[in-house]
């Protein structure tokens, strides 16, 4: 049985999610680079909770 697809590229890994976290002035934001951003935080606590939420799932 022959098939289009080589079963090497059968699967492809989706690219891991790479967070950063910056500070501007007294707010701290957290961005992705899928494209997600968070609003700005003053508090770096609440902005880190942000960015390990989106790692966790993954949603932009």
């Amino acid at each position: 049985m022959s098939s289009d697809v080589p079963a090497e590229s059968a699967f492809i890994p989706l690219a891991a999610h790479r967070v950063a976290l910056e500070e501007r002035g007294s707010f701290c934001f957290a961005s992705c680079s899928c494209g997600w951003f968070a609003p700005g935080r003053r508090s770096r606590d609440r902005a880190r909770r942000d960015a390990d939420e989106h790692e966790r799932d993954g949603r932009p």
